[in-house]
């Protein structure tokens, strides 16, 4: 079993979508589950050991240890990805979670919901647009069009800087992106298609990309937008409105979710714009978001 979590981190390392925090919450997570087999079992995990039934054993135990509610969905995330990886390779059946699958929502759904999550108000984000737009600076047209992105779809930030300008088709008013679960997707620009005509007009040239970039989102450097770089100018942003906002990708996902489930989105459409992998993560998210009726 080791060899096959080796393996696995592995192949997670050499996808850049996934970040290095992301990459260590999952090899914890199956640690931590191998390790509540060795204890349980009194031997070494097998193959056959990961099943349902052991699964939502194991997040029972969490429940009973007083973890969260997100972290329970999280482990369960964790450990279906982990499934996948080996059924993808035949080295496990694709169905090896599917009998008693109804035990592992069971026990999840028993345990109180986190904190409300925050979200930002309608007037929160009219108040940062009007910030943003008050600037002389042409770069401000990028972070127009990024915010303006974000709050409208609810990428994630490594989605967002993988963007490349043949993913973006202002004439339909549509965004191309593919998700963690390989589906092709043209996203609706909304709110969002006339900040990104601005930036592609003004913007962009401003920060002068080097002549073969197709980055959307270009750095002062003229190269690919880091996450650190995004997260940077969100704060920059959040600073100067008044009353200052943390502005964080995270808070820009959760506006986006609430604003979605608003609009009518169904669960699976909200699911596969945030890359959940667990329809569960996406219900708990708007759940949360519901229960809470200010923003930052």
């Amino acid at each position: 079993m080791e060899a096959h979590l080796s393996a696995y981190l592995a192949s997670l390392e050499a996808q850049s979508k996934y970040s290095e925090s992301t990459r260590l919450a999952y090899s914890s997570d199956l640690r931590i589950f191998f390790d509540y087999l060795r204890k349980t079992l009194q031997r070494s995990p097998k193959l056959e050991d990961l099943n349902a039934h052991h699964v939502a054993g194991f997040l029972d135990s969490e429940r009973q240890a007083g973890r969260r509610q997100s972290t329970l969905v999280r482990r369960w995330a964790s450990l279906r990805r982990f499934v996948e990886y080996l059924s993808q390779r035949h080295i496990i059946p694709g169905s090896a979670l599917e009998a008693n699958n109804h035990l592992i929502d069971y026990v999840i759904s028993k345990v109180a919901p986190s904190r409300p999550s925050k979200y930002l108000t309608d007037t929160q984000i009219k108040d940062t647009q009007a910030v943003i737009e008050a600037s002389p600076r042409l770069r401000a047209r990028r972070d127009q069009a990024i915010l303006a992105l974000l709050v409208e779809t609810g990428l994630s930030v490594g989605t967002l800087v993988e963007l490349n300008l043949p993913d973006l088709n202002l004439g339909a008013e549509k965004i191309h992106i593919t998700t963690d679960a390989q589906q092709d997707l043209w996203l609706p620009l909304g709110s969002a298609a006339e900040p990104l005509k601005q930036y592609l007009n003004e913007g962009r040239p401003d920060l002068n990309p080097k002549p073969d970039e197709r980055a959307l989102f270009v750095s002062q450097m003229g190269g690919r937008m880091s996450r650190q770089g995004i997260w940077q100018i969100l704060q920059h942003w959040g600073r100067k409105v008044k009353p200052p906002i943390n502005l964080s990708p995270r808070l820009l996902r959760h506006t986006a979710a609430l604003r979605l489930a608003r609009s009518g989105r169904t669960l699976s459409e909200i699911q596969a714009l945030l890359g959940h992998s667990n329809p569960l993560s996406t219900q708990a998210l708007l759940r949360r978001l519901k229960s809470t009726k200010s923003g930052d």
